[in-house]
């Protein structure tokens, strides 16, 4: 799509959340209708009216799964784009969880820290996310001047408990011995987080429990959820989610979306297209998947 221009207006006002009409300029306003959907950073604008005397438009709020948001004066509204920023950012989140999914072997590591006390064997782990996928590797710190950190081999996680003990629901029961008073740290693994604010819900701080404020947008906190080697895959994951279903709409017979004749670009061709990057991404994701399994070797619990 690189040739490709999509086309656009501006909007010639401050557009609050609860706004229903919207000004635009631009000599792309003559494209203007009931029925056009305007992109508009990550939220998408139905216009139900048009009127062309004094360029406003009459417009549902945040179609189609977005949410209404704050927009500057003279951002740019894209008018029926292919691809809109809302739904790369939706491919793009939903190409994260199925990178954490088991069967591809990807996750994000995390490290908790526990106080250990000789009276009790079991510890509530509302210190990990709530979606936490294992416990890696339990390990604690011995009285100085001695720097070592053993490991305790034999644990059991338990989930789903309705016990105060356990506040969380979910806790550690430990069958080995730590140092009384020092900490025990619990390395996890986790599914990715978004990295894209669609409006549906907060984004949440790498690395802790925190939600960040919503910001209708990209993230920059990356740091502690991908690794640098990784940021390539959620790309392609999110090109070839966004590719595929285009074949169903090229097949539909109720209209003729697609003007090339079916001896120039044979049916299953759009869905053909993606196929080397089907290939490719299964590929980066074995090989980061064998990067984990070499940084986290994994000691098995009860």
């Amino acid at each position: 799509m690189g040739g490709i221009r999509e086309r656009a207006v501006q909007i010639d006002q401050e557009l609050d959340a609860d706004d229903t009409t919207i000004v635009l300029i631009g000599a792309q306003t003559s494209g203007i209708s009931p029925g056009v959907i305007l992109a508009v950073e990550m939220e998408l604008i139905y216009v139900t009216g048009w009127n062309a005397a004094i360029n406003t438009a009459t417009v549902v709020r945040g179609y189609y799964g977005s949410s209404p948001a704050n927009h500057n004066f003279g951002e740019i509204a894209y008018i029926n784009p292919r691809y809109s920023r809302y739904d790369i950012g939706v491919a793009i989140n939903d190409d994260l969880r199925s990178m954490s999914s088991p069967t591809n072997g990807l996750f994000r590591v995390g490290v908790a820290t526990l106080t250990y006390n000789p009276v009790f064997a079991g510890y509530d782990l509302g210190a990990l996310p709530d979606d936490f996928i294992d416990i890696i590797e339990v390990r604690y710190r011995i009285a100085p001047p001695y720097r070592t950190f053993p490991a305790i081999k034999k644990w059991k996680v338990l989930r789903g408990i309705p016990d105060p003990v356990f506040p969380s629901g979910k806790g550690l029961v430990l069958y080995e011995s730590g140092w009384p008073g020092l900490p025990i740290y619990v390395m996890y693994s986790a599914p990715f987080l978004k990295l894209v604010d669609t409006g549906d819900s907060v984004l949440q701080t790498p690395g802790t429990n925190d939600e960040a404020a919503p910001h209708n947008g990209y993230t920059t906190q990356t740091v502690a959820n991908l690794t640098p080697t990784m940021i390539d895959i959620p790309v392609l994951g999110a090109e070839i989610e966004l590719t595929l279903p285009r074949e169903i709409s090229r097949n539909f017979m109720e209209s003729q979306p697609d003007p090339r004749k079916a001896q120039e670009v044979p049916a299953g061709s759009v869905s053909g297209s993606v196929n080397a990057l089907i290939m490719r991404r299964a590929q980066r994701i074995n090989e980061e998947a064998d990067r984990l399994t070499r940084q986290y070797t994994r000691i098995r619990g009860w």
